[in-house]
């Protein structure tokens, strides 16, 4: 490779959309790249994309730079090769073999792969300690994170290599074993994956779904949104190359509803159709408000019970103007149960069903507790609703509860400054599902030595824009009610797709 002083002379295989992007990173950082594809069609489209992108830029200079070709030979003065071709390993094998013989013995190979093998692209070589992944996201030139995957075969100073040059594109490198999905494609599998399964079992609409992730939860797009823009067949294929690599662990198990797309042929934004629909690739624009307010407008005293599934519930109300109070007295107008299951929610639940009169609301956190639970616990099962406590802080907040209920207990919580979205009975309800499946995808990477805590929680504020990093995200919330969270899906489904990992279990104890 070249010495620190220059870039190195960069060859990208394949010159579709990630190939073009990454091509179009090394022009814009100075370096030569040789861009090759088979198709010609493809690579007038993205010979069109890289001017364009570099006139806008005022970077018309280094469009000098850029060789496009056919041919692999036209690799043999490259330094560096950066292969990004469709996401089939027979395909990758034998491009490997021919750089192998193409390319000086000193020339680095890169494999993008998303969830491939490296180790089984790098076993096609004579020279395979010179292979290694450098996985780009999606814009290229826009998302700042590359996973650099480390193969079983890769020798050290190929690894550094790739993370100098990494840095000298402009990017953040972090490094990853080579193991199904790497970072981040394996620790978001929930974020799709209990989000189909949500929609699947008509908890709610993917509509709805969406925005409890986006204005609930701060995600900057919803599991559907982004299905569609990633393309719901690539989506779909990431999840059964990590199905299958794995044996067939049951939390990345694909979903029907996926399949169903594919046959469909709607595959998202490219198509024109997918969850959503598009005109000229752009969805119609949102209905609906979810903006938080400041609330304020609450009259007369709530009863709020001890615990803490309901972190800031109690500042909320006094905010919003209620008087509060965590004993029976007086006439409250609602009363809201925080505590979890193992903190005393039954007894706290029955106690107050027989001492409020019936026309009270009493509102249940539901982050571990179902809703037909606490109505087995009570007199008057009308009366109960669920919410969930673990999510105040978002615009939106999930409840479930008889639709006899709701229009009261909406305008209770619009005047705490939460809007409402009702769903239908659901371990866990939607966004401590999602969430706390992500957390226990993350502890099992660590555990499973990936990569180590900070880095994770890096690559997936980088790489797909989570608000936070799941592990810092897992400590806020509290692991005891992580823990809680994944035990009641556990209890309620019986299947190992929502078996906690035991390094979560030991953060549990403290």
């Amino acid at each position: 490779m070249a010495s620190s002083s220059r870039l190195p002379v960069i060859g990208v295989i394949g010159a579709g959309t990630m190939g073009s992007g990454i091509a179009l990173v090394a022009l814009s950082a100075g370096a030569q790249v040789i861009l090759q594809d088979t198709y010609a069609p493809v690579l007038a489209k993205a010979d069109a994309y890289i001017k364009k992108f570099l006139e806008k830029k005022d970077k018309s200079a280094l469009y000098a730079n850029l060789t496009l070709t056919e041919s692999l030979d036209d690799f043999a003065r490259a330094e560096v090769v950066i292969e990004a071709a469709p996401e089939r390993l027979e395909l990758k094998q034998e491009l490997f073999a021919k750089l192998d013989a193409v390319c000086a013995t000193e020339a680095i190979l890169a494999t993008n792969t998303s969830t491939l093998s490296v180790t089984a692209v790098a076993a096609t070589t004579k020279h395979p300690a010179r292979v290694a992944g450098m996985h780009f996201f999606n814009p290229a030139p826009v998302l700042p994170l590359v996973e650099v995957v480390r193969a079983a075969q890769s020798s050290p100073a190929t690894v550094e290599a790739l993370v100098a040059l990494a840095e000298a594109l402009g990017k953040t490198p972090v490094v990853t074993g080579d193991t199904p999905g790497f970072i981040v494609n394996r620790v978001a599998r929930p974020f799709y994956g209990e989000a189909l399964r949500l929609l699947g079992e008509r908890v709610a609409g993917f509509e709805d779904i969406d925005r409890l992730v986006e204005q609930g939860a701060g995600f900057r797009m919803g599991p559907f949104r982004l299905m569609d823009l990633i393309g719901i067949d690539i989506n779909a294929g990431a999840m059964r190359s990590m199905y299958e690599q794995t044996y067939n662990e049951p939390r990345y198990r694909p979903h029907w509803i996926q399949m169903q797309k594919l046959a469909a042929g709607e595959l998202g934004r490219k198509t024109g159709k997918g969850f959503y629909e598009y005109k000229d690739g752009e969805k119609g624009k949102d209905e609906g408000g979810g903006m938080k307010d400041e609330g304020g407008r609450g009259e007369g005293s709530l009863l709020i019970s001890s615990g803490s599934f309901a972190p800031g519930l109690a500042e909320l109300a006094v905010k919003a103007g209620f008087t509060m109070s965590h004993e029976l007295s007086g006439r409250p107008v609602a009363a809201f149960v925080a505590a979890g299951r193992s903190q005393g929610a039954a007894a706290i639940v029955a106690a107050w069903d027989a001492a409020l009169e019936p026309s009270v609301p009493l509102l249940v956190q539901g982050a571990d507790i179902t809703l037909s639970e606490v109505r087995s616990w009570v007199q008057h099962p009308q009366r109960v609703a669920v919410f969930d406590g673990l999510f105040l802080d978002g615009a939106l907040v999930t409840a479930s509860g008889p639709a006899e209920l709701q229009a009261q207990v909406a305008a209770l919580f619009a005047s705490l400054g939460r809007q409402l979205v009702w769903v239908a009975e659901s371990p866990a309800l939607v966004l401590p599902r999602i969430v706390c499946q992500l957390i226990n995808e993350a502890s099992f990477a660590v555990l499973e030595g990936v990569a180590e805590g900070d880095t994770i929680d890096l690559a997936m504020k980088l790489g797909v824009n989570y608000p936070r990093g799941l592990l810092e995200w897992g400590a806020q919330l509290g692991w005891e009610r992580v823990l809680a969270v994944l035990d009641h899906l556990y209890a309620e489904y019986h299947e190992e797709r929502y078996r906690a990992s035991v390094l979560l279990r030991r953060w549990a104890r403290g």
